[in-house]
């Protein structure tokens, strides 16, 4: 292999696909990034046999061939090359790299060990999905997925068409979001994505349409954006019924300024860091008060005035749940709906009920 490539672009790309490079893989291979050279250019190429990243460079091939390289090493080799223009030939399984009087050798391993990425199933049509539509799933949903892997289908964000709408949701047992979305002309099938597909697909797409095709034989999806291809496997598993968690009817329902609770939350979190992130909310008039103690730190309570309906009502949350539902909202007025302390309590914007965020209550 030889060829020529900006160090820019070169860098850029090696950016997009590190974050999936396999670091305690048990293949030495998935720790290693493929740079393949064709006559359409420069291709680099990482997994973690659970979601692949491929980007197009470009460049200038004199010839054709391809080796893995160390994600962790050319990184830093190519992002400390000074000059622009870097030239990258292969000897055997090592990729010397030069520009200027600066060179540098890495030792690889033959393309041959690599995964081969998946293609996707012929004759079906390609589905599109807007880039806003996903930034919000991204925000909004994905965030409420388990990070623990003991439940891997509660690690993936659930796809589901009711109706004339999709249904997105996730949960990690103790949270769970839940959106509904006029549904699209292309039909987004019913699937379980992993939550991080979904964050580093919302993290490498630039252009403001993503094709979205399946590969039926090996249970993954591929989506397509721009230069950048992202493959991913398809979650199997029982996914929990929330429409069976959520609550249909609240005893108290409070509407509070977002940025006043968020304020809150911040001086609360100092005392409640020492007592499990537990804070207790009580709803008392007009008046919402935010209220954490620790045993060796003290104690605080703040009031914010709102506007309320039903009964006084009072329950206890994990504080950074609630900071992450306020990190994934626009509207300036929020809403939390409360049974007991026992029940879970829903929170939403003020006006927007396509969004639902449910907690698990903390006892105390």
């Amino acid at each position: 292999m030889h060829a020529t490539v900006l160090q820019p672009d070169l860098n850029k790309g090696l950016g997009i696909v590190s974050r999936v490079v396999a670091t305690r893989g048990q293949l030495p291979v998935l720790a290693n990034v493929l740079i393949e050279a064709s006559k359409e250019g420069l291709t680099l190429a990482a997994t973690n046999l659970e979601i692949g990243l491929r980007v197009r460079v470009g460049g200038k091939v004199t010839e054709p061939g391809a080796v893995t390289i160390p994600g962790k090493n050319l990184g830093e080799l190519v992002g400390s090359l000074p000059g622009e223009s870097l030239d990258l030939q292969t000897e055997g399984e090592k990729l010397k790299i030069k520009t200027g009087k600066s060179a540098g050798m890495l030792t690889g391993i033959a393309a041959s060990e690599f995964p081969a990425f998946a293609k996707a199933t012929a004759g079906q049509a390609p589905i599109k999905i807007k880039k806003e539509l996903l930034l919000e799933i991204a925000s909004q949903v994905a965030y409420a997925a388990a990070a623990d892997e003991s439940r891997p289908v509660l690690t993936g964000v659930k796809f589901w068409v009711v109706g004339s709408e999709l249904m997105v949701v996730a949960t990690d047992g103790f949270r769970l979001s839940r959106k509904q979305i006029p549904n699209l002309k292309s039909q987004i099938p019913n699937v379980i994505l992993p939550a991080r597909t979904i964050l580093e697909l919302a993290r490498v797409a630039e252009e403001e349409e993503i094709i979205m095709e399946t590969v039926k034989e090996n249970n993954q999806v591929i989506f397509s954006c721009g230069d950048v291809q992202l493959v991913s496997r398809v979650l199997e598993g029982n996914f929990p019924d929330v429409d069976k968690i959520i609550p249909q009817s609240f005893k108290t329902e409070a509407i509070i300024d977002r940025e006043k609770l968020a304020a809150a939350l911040r001086v609360a979190g100092i005392f409640a860091r020492e007592n499990s992130n537990i804070v207790k909310f009580m709803v008392h008039g007009s008046q919402f008060i935010v209220k954490a103690q620790a045993a060796q730190t003290g104690e605080n309570e703040s009031e914010i005035e709102i506007e309320k309906e039903g009964e006084d009502g009072e329950i206890a949350f994990n504080y950074k749940f609630v900071q992450d539902f306020l990190g994934s909202v626009r509207e300036e007025r929020i809403r939390l709906k409360i049974n007991d302390n026992l029940s879970p309590g829903v929170w939403m914007g003020e006006k927007d009920k396509s969004l639902i965020h449910l907690i698990m209550p903390v006892r105390v």
